[in-house]
């Protein structure tokens, strides 16, 4: 589906036209039965407030790169949603983040690098990359103290259960 979603911090002025376009997307989801990847900035209010929706009801998917509390963490898991983590988390100030983090299942967590943007320590301040997904997961193995093979197998089984994706690659062969 691609990311689709509401974003209140640089785009006040079509704030309409973002949320008849995100339904259009969930309606299209739900039609062709692929998960949505959910941007929302500032907007988690309204974001939850269209999913709940009576029109967004079987709707399935990640809210991509997550920055907000526990209870709004809990009401997209209670929904059936994934927490994505990106990273932002593993900034000096994300102190709450991390704290969040910690309370969400690892069988709804999954790893992203949001690149060009939100470069993990230690490249902070450079243009972000995929392979930094490492340094991301490396992060989170240290902050929920579990192997990081351990945490990788279990990312990578919530991404193939998510996506509905068999595992034809010999790496994945026992997820």
């Amino acid at each position: 589906m691609g990311e689709t979603g509401l974003d209140y911090f640089y785009q006040k002025k079509n704030l309409k036209d973002q949320i008849k376009l995100f339904y259009k997307h969930i309606y299209l989801s739900k039609k062709i039965n692929k998960p949505l990847i959910i941007h929302s900035r500032n907007a988690n209010k309204d974001t939850i407030k269209i999913l709940q929706s009576e029109k967004s009801k079987g709707c399935k998917g990640i809210l991509h790169s997550f920055n907000y509390d526990f209870k709004t963490a809990s009401k997209f898991l209670d929904m059936g949603f994934y927490i994505s983590i990106s990273g932002i988390f593993t900034f000096k100030n994300s102190i709450e983040l991390r704290s969040v983090i910690k309370k969400i299942p690892l069988n709804r967590i999954l790893l992203e690098t949001d690149s060009p943007y939100l470069t993990p320590f230690p490249y902070r301040g450079k243009e972000n990359q995929p392979s930094y997904v490492y340094y991301i997961a490396k992060y989170l193995s240290n902050l929920l103290k579990i192997d990081l093979e351990e945490l990788s197998y279990i990312t990578s089984k919530n991404f193939f259960k998510l996506f509905n994706l068999k595992k034809n690659n010999s790496i994945f062969e026992d997820i």
